[in-house]
């Protein structure tokens, strides 16, 4: 038979679909975060641990020289336009105490470039695109911002494994299948900074990698061995050992609307983060920025164990506490020179907090996780999503079936594939 007559037979494997579709679909993030135990939450419900962390993450006071208004400060009319606009709707961004410096000049002249570049879009009554925004607006003053942490663009992250029962219907594997997202920039420490937990035969990462209940629990062929769990990234590192990111920033077109898509998106991120941290005993939060059409809001997510599951908060910033507000988004429009100055401001935070209080609770959390597991008063269990859940059951099939537990996967090596029939000879007859 030519291989033009060959008929091929359908996966039975229903086609996972992307991170940013189920994003772009309410009932698809609702059926994700569900089996995944997130919660979207209010600020107020954050842990008192992490109450000064977060306050000091977002705190963006007192950064600017009060002496930059005078009238004697040198400077071109433009920029002196933008500082004095700048303090008229956020005065709480400078300080008479503070002393002028080139340093924070240059900073400060960087981000004046950025919204420059942004009034010039919008006066042009061009259709611009994602892209164009991250070019010539968000990376001229984040990237600056970022000097001590590692900032990576369209990083895949891997996505936890689901920790609920599924109802056995097509769209649900479909979702929870789903290995990776893409965030558009990440935060991480400097392999620097962690290489002392990793390297040595008696640092943390070697203990735990050897503990026999880590053993127990993975397996390199199927890619869940703890040198896959100890990083969010799919891809490994060259050198085995722990990556710890702290934000994730996801970007939109510019649409407004479409700010709700990339802070679904990016909860999926954040999720894969927090879940990294517990899994090894870190309790720490990560952040989340999201950037549309000149306008940035912002999220908190950590974990917390209720009854014998990791629920994965997610708190959206609503702005600073002294300030009500019935909106559910602080946002931060980049056309208000104070507003774009605060997001910059908001970045060198993160950047900080990352190579600081962060990595604090990394060292801690991996280094009690050592002593808890060898002392057995904590457990070990792996959060990387590894193989793929069972398709769905036919129209025929057993009632008492229905629930599925998310632990069923199919691998290659799950079980043996049916014989093959027998081919038949015809038997030649003889001529006699």
């Amino acid at each position: 038979m030519s291989d033009s007559k060959k008929k091929y037979k359908s996966s039975s494997q229903p086609r996972a679909v992307s991170a940013s579709e189920i994003a772009r679909n309410l009932g698809n993030f609702e059926t994700w975060s569900s089996h995944q135990c997130c919660e979207q939450v209010s600020l107020s419900d954050l842990p008192s641990d992490f109450q000064e962390d977060v306050d000091n993450l977002f705190d963006t006071t007192k950064r600017i020289p009060r002496s930059w208004l005078d009238m004697s400060f040198d400077c071109s009319p433009g920029f002196a336009k933008f500082i004095t606009d700048a303090s008229q709707t956020a005065p709480e961004l400078f300080s008479a105490d503070l002393r002028a410096n080139n340093e924070l000049f240059e900073d400060v002249c960087v981000v004046f470039s950025a919204w420059k570049r942004l009034a010039k879009m919008r006066s042009s009554k061009e259709k611009w695109s994602e892209a164009d925004f991250v070019a010539n607006v968000y990376n001229l003053f984040r990237t600056s911002a970022i000097r001590e942490s590692t900032f990576r663009v369209q990083c895949a992250i891997s996505l936890p494994q689901p920790q609920d029962t599924f109802q056995n219907a097509l769209d649900v594997p479909r979702v929870l299948n789903t290995k990776t997202v893409i965030p558009d920039c990440a935060i991480f420490i400097p392999a620097s900074r962690t290489r002392p937990l990793s390297h040595s035969a008696k640092s943390p990462y070697k203990l735990l990698k050897n503990h026999p209940a880590v053993v127990k629990a993975g397996n390199a062929a199927k890619r869940s061995s703890f040198r896959y769990q100890s990083t969010p990234c799919a891809q490994l590192p060259d050198m085995p050992g722990f990556e710890f990111a702290s934000s994730f920033w996801e970007d939109k077109k510019p649409v407004h609307a479409l700010l709700d898509d990339a802070y679904r998106q990016n909860r999926m991120s954040t999720t894969a983060a927090v879940r990294h941290l517990h899994s090894i005993g870190i309790h720490a939060p990560v952040t989340g920025l999201i950037w549309a059409d000149g306008v940035v809001r912002a999220h908190v997510d950590w974990c917390e164990e209720s009854e014998g599951k990791t629920v994965v908060m997610s708190a959206p910033y609503c702005g600073p506490q002294d300030r009500s507000s019935s909106d559910v988004f602080h946002e931060w429009k980049l056309d208000r020179p104070s507003d774009i100055l605060q997001v910059y401001f908001l970045v060198r935070n993160i950047d900080e907090w990352t190579t600081g209080k962060f990595s604090e609770y990394i060292v801690r959390g991996v280094n009690q996780m050592v002593d808890k597991l060898s002392s057995s008063e904590r457990t070990y269990k792996p959060w990387k999503w590894v193989g793929d859940l069972a398709p769905p059951l036919k129209a025929n099939a057993l009632k008492e079936n229905h629930n599925i537990s998310v632990t069923t996967v199919v691998t290659s090596d799950a079980s043996p594939s049916p014989p093959k029939p027998k081919s038949r000879r015809r038997r030649r007859r003889s001529s006699n």
